[in-house]
């Protein structure tokens, strides 16, 4: 994917995904829908680049328009709500370098996150999120890396967070989590010349 510019898929799901330049933002004199200018009063700079980053983002393939609400809700996760009915369901996430967005229809849970390719996850924070079978599992930074991710990513998609890492297992089919299953997938993609990786979990309606 360019350096260049932002990326955009869609797949057979209508899932969509669109990744920014957190320095592209200042080139657009246009401020998205759905700023939670809350949000944004209490954040620092650094911080606020990130929240403008995403909700830009998400306002590309989201179809939203002033007066909309992006609002986590536990069990769902981010919900798109206009005149109170949910009509989209979505995910951002951000490094220093970037932001994604992921929207999916109303029925379809999703969550994401993003980082650096060469990002080491400390032993102390691994020790927070994997079970004793997981701490096997991840042999190398690659895979630790993976691990993490897609525990975050299925926490953000249930609207919930990292406290439940440790209930979240991979049965060796698929990952599990509140009694539902989860797929995720990965895209690699260089933003502001960073090498990154977003894992995006997406749920089976299949039963355990």
């Amino acid at each position: 994917m360019s350096n260049n510019a932002p990326a955009l898929i869609l797949n057979q799901e209508s899932l969509k995904i669109h990744f920014t330049r957190h320095s592209s933002i200042s080139e657009d004199i246009t401020k998205p829908p759905l700023l939670d200018l809350k949000i944004l009063a209490s954040l620092s700079s650094k911080r606020r680049l990130h929240h403008v980053s995403g909700r830009h983002a998400l306002s590309k393939i989201s179809s939203s328009k002033d007066g909309d609400v992006l609002e986590i809700v536990p069990g769902l996760g981010g919900c798109l709500i206009r005149d109170g009915r949910i009509f989209a369901r979505c995910s951002i996430s951000h490094s220093d370098y970037g932001a994604v967005a992921v929207v999916a229809p109303e029925n379809m849970s999703v969550g994401v996150d993003l980082e650096p390719r060469n990002r080491i996850i400390s032993q102390g924070a691994l020790n927070l999120i994997l079970n004793e079978k997981e701490k096997y599992d991840a042999q190398d930074e690659h895979s630790r890396l993976l691990i993490w991710m897609s525990k975050e990513a299925i926490s953000k998609a249930l609207g919930i967070g990292m406290s439940i890492s440790k209930d979240i297992t991979h049965d060796g089919k698929s990952w599990v989590a509140m009694g539902s299953r989860w797929a995720t997938n990965s895209h690699h993609v260089k933003i502001s010349g960073v090498e990154h990786i977003a894992v995006i979990a997406l749920g089976i309606t299949e039963e355990i």
